[in-house]
């Protein structure tokens, strides 16, 4: 058998194996102790079936309630990054002297700790002398002032808000390096036929950028799915419930002692993530061969 093509068949084999070793394993072995009764208070594990999982989705409201938090942050977030993002790579597009210093600026955030912005927009936030409060005091909008992060009403908007400030370079990214991939030989054909800047970008621009959409909603809703460090460091999940997502529960569950339970939390969000993740790659995929 000819070696050039067994060599690269080494590569996929160790890919493979370390894929095996370091994902699929682990999620096997947490998808069979979600399945028990595992906690801190009792040295034996013993398989109780869909237990937590029937306290998370009958038994207990609250958990419901994560879940669908979980999935609001998520989608929310999702589609303000791609809007943000997608507007600056369009305007960063363009041929100016200090783009590259501007895309520079706006991906800054994506490289900072989640901990450490969470940390600094407590401050922006704070009722009394927090930037926010004192932007709106300045311009006259004294009514509008309230503690951000403590009204049950405004505490999920205020996160979502540091959320899409924080990733939305990185959705920019994506798309610029989608927007370099155009040839401007179609702009050019476009223009000689007489289209103008919204005809093209509609017809040329977002069907070209396909495949950056769905780079970008995936990573995304991922993302937002596997939130924690954020609202932990913002809120803490309060007030109340307000923020409380998915990964907060698993957190005050591992620290209740209930590993088990957790890990249970743990499988759902995972579901979600895979379930979300398959039906956008085939929606997109699909509309991406049709054109």
């Amino acid at each position: 058998m000819n070696k050039g093509k067994i060599y690269p068949q080494y590569f996929v084999i160790i890919g493979l194996l370390v894929y095996t070793i370091f994902f699929m394993t682990p999620s096997i072995i947490g998808i069979g102790y979600s399945l028990t009764d595992w906690n801190a208070y009792n040295a034996n594990v013993n398989f109780i079936g869909l237990k937590n999982f029937k306290e998370i989705f009958v038994e207990s409201g609250r958990y419901l309630k994560y879940i669908s938090n979980t999935a609001i942050f998520a989608i929310v977030t999702t589609a303000f990054k791609i809007i943000f993002g997608l507007i600056l790579a369009l305007i960063l597009n363009e041929a100016f002297k200090t783009r590259n210093i501007l895309r520079a600026i706006f991906y800054l955030p994506v490289t900072l700790s989640p901990l450490a912005i969470g940390l600094m927009f407590i401050s922006v936030f704070r009722p009394e002398v927090g930037l926010v409060n004192r932007l709106l005091s300045a311009v006259g909008l004294d009514n509008l002032t309230r503690g951000w992060l403590t009204s049950v009403k405004f505490a999920m908007p205020a996160v979502m808000s540091v959320e899409t400030w924080r990733l939305t370079g990185y959705c920019m990214v994506i798309f610029l390096a989608g927007l370099q991939t155009i040839p401007q030989s179609i702009y050019e054909a476009a223009k000689v036929d007489g289209a103008n800047y919204w005809q093209r970008l509609i017809r040329l621009t977002i069907p070209f950028l396909k495949p950056s959409f769905m780079i970008n909603i995936v990573l995304n809703l991922i993302w937002g799915l596997k939130v924690f460090d954020v609202i932990f460091a913002l809120t803490k999940g309060g007030p109340g419930d307000a923020t409380d997502v998915i990964n907060t529960a698993v957190f005050f569950s591992f620290s209740m002692g209930r590993y088990g339970f957790a890990t249970a939390l743990g499988v759902i969000a995972f579901t979600i993530a895979m379930f979300l993740s398959f039906i956008v790659i085939r929606v997109l995929s699909r509309r991406e061969v049709e054109w």
